[in-house]
């Protein structure tokens, strides 16, 4: 008698159980509650119109080892592609930064670039500035630099803090050296230092 009552328990249970599951469940997605606008997720302001009328590349970055070795990683805040061949593109606070087979790095930074996939050629203007492992800082205010191998030049007039105080110059050179395989910077255009003896020690 208690196991044929222990049957018809069980047999109950097995039939109530699945039906109250999906009673919950209907209750849970048909009952309407009540939304609060004040709750919801925050969302980036986006302005459609704009990004229509100008479309643009935010933040990117791109990096890529070049012939010689070297790796450069270039970086933006907007990178805007010219309608028409997609070739040529106009980068805004532009950084690049050249790390040589030996390790070392040297970094530019300008206001803004151009930069020419077809010739392979980027063009930094406004305040250029270049840095070296060696501890020099150049200013200028037009850098053309390759981007499928070291060489950067300024055919331009060019100041630098170096280790041995301040150069003056018509032009510079950043590229390979051959016979090192690191990177060498060369003054060029009738070349003045104002030597200090304090940053040479």
């Amino acid at each position: 008698m208690a196991e044929r009552l222990h049957s018809h328990i069980v047999s109950g249970l097995r039939l109530a159980l699945p039906l109250a599951a999906l009673t919950l469940l209907s209750m849970l997605f048909l009952v309407p509650r009540e939304i609060d606008p004040s709750r919801a997720l925050p969302l980036a302001p986006v302005d459609a119109e704009d990004l229509a009328r100008d479309p643009r590349i935010t933040a990117p970055r791109f990096s890529t080892v070049n012939d010689d070795g070297t790796a450069l990683t270039l970086t933006a805040a907007t990178v805007r592609i010219a309608a028409g061949t997609g070739e040529i593109a106009t980068a805004e606070a532009v950084q690049a930064a050249f790390r040589a087979p030996d390790g070392r790095a040297s970094s530019f930074r300008a206001d803004h670039a151009v930069v020419d996939r077809g010739t392979g050629i980027m063009t930094l203007a406004g305040d250029v500035r270049f840095a070296s492992p060696a501890g020099y800082r150049v200013n200028s205010e037009r850098i053309v630099a390759a981007l499928d191998r070291t060489r950067a030049e300024s055919d331009g007039p060019v100041t630098a803090e170096a280790p041995a105080g301040r150069i003056e110059a018509g032009g510079f050179l950043f590229e390979m050296a051959p016979d090192t395989g690191g990177h060498r910077l060369l003054f060029t255009g009738g070349v003045r230092l104002l030597y200090s003896p304090e940053s040479g020690d």
